[in-house]
């Protein structure tokens, strides 16, 4: 399996392709804003955009858990794109989060778009979830403790690279000192770019990116 090993405040970190996390001392899986039902809350809405994301999104979720196994799998918060999207999931999408937290102990972090228990949906839900010397939440804290560190989600990250004469702009890992910012994982999300006012003062020490390709997760100063 290929991944980018780091580490934050003393922790081992998997950095997996696709922009999940892998904790292996406690067998942590961690995914980012899935955005589940963002496209038939766009419908609703009269945006007409293709069915399909929901699926698209957990069917990549489990297979993460398949490859990795976890005993958690913890996702950080916007899991949902809103607080009723409960009445507007398919019985195939609620059979593959029911497999999904069958196969690994849940716990859903809330973020800005579900602060809410989502009713009928298996799993724990949680405001932040503290594993070791990390904290797991949704929005980037402002401070960090000393001697911890942050996982975090919200504003997926994506930066621009240049590929043989050609500019791209691709998600990716955000590792500063004391913080990791994790993609979106969810088929709909757009992101904002590394270089945004959103995450000035995050990183004082400076950050790195890290995006991955066919074959390796690559490090982008």
């Amino acid at each position: 399996m290929n991944f980018r090993d780091i580490s934050l405040a003393g922790e081992q970190i998997y950095l997996l392709p696709g922009g999940a996390v892998f904790l292996p001392a406690t067998q942590t899986l961690v995914v980012a804003d899935l955005h589940l039902g963002k496209g038939t809350y766009a419908r609703s809405r009269g945006l007409l955009l293709p069915p399909g994301d929901t699926i698209s999104t957990l069917q990549k979720v489990l297979q993460l858990v398949e490859a990795y196994s976890p005993q958690v799998l913890v996702a950080l918060g916007d899991s949902f794109h809103d607080c009723k999207v409960g009445e507007r999931l398919l019985d195939e999408e609620r059979a593959l989060i029911e497999i999904i937290t069958r196969k690994a102990d849940t716990l859903w972090i809330t973020g800005n778009h579900d602060a809410i228990p989502i009713s009928g949906i298996g799993g724990e839900w949680l405001e932040e979830y503290r594993l070791g010397n990390l904290i797991l939440r949704h929005i980037p804290s402002v401070t960090i403790p000393s001697g911890q560190a942050e996982l975090a989600g919200h504003l997926h990250p994506k930066i621009k690279i240049r590929i043989r004469g050609h500019v791209m702009s691709r998600a990716c890992f955000i590792k500063g000192e004391d913080r990791l910012i994790l993609p979106a994982l969810g088929a709909y999300t757009g992101g904002l770019d590394v270089s945004h006012q959103a995450y000035e003062g995050l990183f004082p020490q400076g950050h790195a990116a890290y995006v991955w390709g066919n074959d390796q997760i690559n490090r982008v100063a």
